[in-house]
């Protein structure tokens, strides 16, 4: 298209609209940011998608009037009304960023002060006193503020309180102070004080739950408000414990709390924030839920004071203990750590500590704002300092760099001041609170998610437009060429899809030979292992365990008995695998998706034969967009069926257990503890033989299953697009929709761009 045509175009975007089809409003001013208005990629983004939707609608107007058509138009109109419905109907997931930190880390001052809303977060929300997962979302379509509760089920807390109740009945010899301590806030939460003087029976009553009817009935429970700070007071007795207030904190019985915020599209639209609790409790579901939400991020923050950052050992264990479900159980590739609460300072102090006078910092007590400039020099000078030390210490985190590819853009420091940034008088600026910058991070995921939905969503519009532009009536020489071209893309076809499959089959016997080397292992070691894992642990911690199925988020960390017993298998595995299965963004020469990527049947002496014959250079486009689209897919598919096969392990092991869980958990009474440790171990010892080749060929059959999908996925879906665009089909309505093609390809050339 040439610049006149693009700028005919760009001024005008007058093409005709479907009868009945709301005509689209100009779009509208940037939201405000604190950072400037200026036109944006996100703004851009969403005024080609809408363009591209009219486009599409107009495609579909089109179609409709040759709903009578004979039967081979007939069918190509099917197909091609098929591939706008996927298309209109094809969402990508959100990006993901994790959220970790202590109690008292300021993670709420740190999330409201990027929402721009101070009073949303109740102080202590975000924080590991519950277990509660909290999600914070952008609310795209009102100016409200809501929040959607998802409570545990009736029946799971029936099952918890009964063994809650119990360890508030265990001998104090027994007794796990940290368990006693949560079972006991627990009941006192929702049933008040007089809870924990009540029998099972008497706290199981339907009557204890009228404020609350949805969790009764297993329903989400909505609350929407026109301020931040109502609903704030709204959601607080569903997410912290308040001592005023016992007999009316429902956090107990809550799974998740998903808060919808307005006016943060532009950072938030494509983006979800989770809190990830450090510690969990006896209810399985909430820990199930705990894991799928780390294995979905695609970064992972923590958070901890400056004071304590650069000696919390805490916030790194957090991170290791879980840095499989991360890695190569999930897709997380990047962490930044954020030192929060650095105007906490006080300057005498730490000049003195760091032996440090007015000369380093080129101020004088003559100076008017010698005092906030003493103060802000002081900041800076140790946020640089905390920089550093961070950097340190990640060097020196073995587990994490063993887990994952870190280049130097892995990881990212921030030294964050919520308070100065939300001050009406503060005295640092808005760019050394590092809350823009923050900001600016989720813009930038925002974006790129946002961008490459745009970029799919215009290629498919123009992949249709070219199917219809190359569905003319042919006479006899064009059916031979057309009949030719079939030909050679179904050899290109068989040919890839062998190259692909012998690669698939590499993948699959190169982790079959390593697991039979940690299977092997596996046994030799496993009840020794199993020893390490159960025999310091106190009654309590072993119930929990048990009753979880051998997966407990305890105080110190996760304890996982299940990925324990079959670590050797993950440790010989773990560096293939990380090849094999990259994260999105370090795909590897050795990647499964790099040979994806490299996979084409349309080559380029074919785009060269045919660039002069314009019915089969748009076969050729829309073969290509088919196929560029069909990788796409098969990106976010093998993302998701990789977690399955490396949780496919424990998972295996813990089903192998779970009879023996079950039964170690009922044990009840005097010397309990180590009836409920020799049930492990002998049934570990009994059933070890089995229990490890059982994992092995449960991992190889999900990953022979995901070989053939993928192989499978390209063949027939690439055979039935070049049967549809090759077959005699005809449409006559072209050039009523040359208009759109171009209108499509200025738009796929600008997104390109962007």
């Amino acid at each position: 298209m040439d610049n006149r045509a693009s700028k005919r175009l760009a001024g005008n975007g007058s093409f005709s609209t479907p009868p009945g089809t709301p005509k689209k409003s100009r779009p509208s001013s940037p939201e405000k940011t604190g950072e400037g208005t200026s036109m944006c990629a996100p703004d851009k983004a969403s005024m080609n998608i809408r363009i591209a939707k009219s486009v599409v609608a107009n495609i579909k107007y089109g179609l409709n009037g040759y709903k009578n058509e004979d039967n081979p138009t007939r069918k190509l109109i099917e197909n091609v009304s098929d591939h706008i419905s996927k298309l209109d109907t094809c969402t990508a997931k959100k990006t993901t960023v994790g959220v970790f930190g202590k109690t008292g880390a300021g993670k709420s001052s740190l999330i409201n002060a990027i929402l721009g809303e101070i009073d949303l977060l109740p102080s202590g929300t975000l924080c590991a006193c519950t277990s509660v997962i909290i999600q914070i979302e952008a609310n795209t379509t009102d100016s409200n503020y809501t929040a959607e509760i998802e409570f545990i089920s009736k029946e799971e807390w029936n099952a918890e309180l009964e063994t809650l109740v119990n360890v508030l009945l265990e001998d104090k010899k027994e007794r796990d102070d940290a368990l006693f301590k949560a079972a006991n806030e627990k009941i006192k939460a929702l049933y008040g004080e007089k809870g924990v003087c009540q029998t099972l029976k008497d706290l199981k009553r339907d009557e204890n739950f009228t404020k609350i009817p949805e969790f009764l009935k297993s329903k989400i429970k909505k609350i929407v408000c026109e301020k931040a700070s109502d609903l704030s007071d709204e959601i607080g007795c569903y997410i912290q414990h308040d001592d005023s207030l016992l007999g009316e904190c429902y956090w107990p019985v809550v799974k998740t709390l998903t808060i919808k915020v307005p006016n943060c599209k532009d950072f938030l639209e494509h983006v979800v924030l989770v809190d990830l609790p450090g510690t969990g409790d006896y209810n399985k579901s909430r820990d199930q839920m705990w894991r799928m939400k780390l294995r979905d991020c695609s970064t992972v923050w923590i958070v901890s004071e400056i004071n304590r950052a650069l000696a919390d050992k805490d916030a790194w264990e957090i991170v290791s203990s879980s840095i499989t479900d991360m890695a190569q159980g999930g897709e997380c590739s990047s962490l930044s750590f954020i030192c929060t609460k650095t105007d906490d300072i006080n300057p005498q102090t730490y000049m003195r500590a760091l032996k440090l006078k007015d000369d380093d910092f080129h101020i004088t007590p003559e100076d008017p704002q010698y005092g906030n400039k003493k103060r802000i020099a002081c900041i800076m000078h140790r946020n640089g300092k905390a920089k550093e030390k961070v950097m340190m210490q990640f060097l020196q985190q073995d587990t994490i760099k063993e887990h994952f590819d870190c280049d130097d853009k892995f990881l990212t420091v921030f030294t964050v001041s919520s308070e100065e940034f939300t001050k009406e008088d503060p005295i640092l600026n808005q760019e050394q609170t590092e809350i823009p910058a923050l900001k600016d991070l989720l813009r930038k995921y925002n974006t790129n998610h946002k961008n490459e939905t745009t970029r799919h969503y215009i290629s498919g519009a123009i992949g249709i437009l070219s199917l219809i532009q190359s569905s003319k009536k042919s006479d006899a020489k064009m059916m031979m060429e057309r009949s030719k071209l079939h030909a050679i893309l179904e050899t290109n076809l068989q040919q890839a899809v062998g190259h692909l499959h012998e690669y698939c089959h590499e993948i699959k016997s190169s982790l079959q030979e390593l697991l039979a080397k940690g299977a092997s292992e596996s046994e030799e070691k496993s009840v020794e292992t199993a020893e390490e894992v159960i025999m310091d642990s106190r009654h309590q911690t072993l119930t929990a365990l048990c009753k979880n199925d051998g997966f407990f988020r305890a105080q110190k960390g996760v304890i996982d008995l299940n990925s324990s017993l079959a670590q050797p298998m993950f440790q010989h595995i773990n560096s293939k695998f990380s090849e094999f299965f990259p994260t999105q963004e370090k795909v590897t020469e050795e990647s499964l998706q790099a040979k994806i990527d490299q996979f084409t049947i349309i080559t380029e002496d074919l785009l060269t034969k045919y660039e002069n014959s314009p019915m089969l250079s748009h076969v050729l486009k829309f073969l290509k967009i088919k196929e560029n689209n069909l990788k796409k897919v098969l990106q976010q598919e093998i993302v998701e069926n990789k977690k399955k096969i490396y949780a496919s392990l424990s998972e295996s092991i813990q089903k192998n257990m779970q009879p023996c869980y079950k039964d170690a958990a009922a044990v009840k009474g005097r010397g309990c503890t180590k009836i409920k440790q020799d049930m492990l171990l002998n049934h570990i010892e009994s059933s070890k033989s089995e229990m490890f080749q059982k994992a092995k060929r449960k991992m190889v059959a999900l990953l022979d299953h995901t070989m053939k999908f993928i192989v499978e996925m390209m063949r027939t879906e690439l055979m039935e697009s070049i049967n549809l665009s090759l077959n005699e089909n005809t449409l006559p309505f072209m050039g009523k929709l040359f208009i759109c093609y171009v209108w499509a390809n200025f738009l796929h050339e600008m997104s390109i761009r962007t």
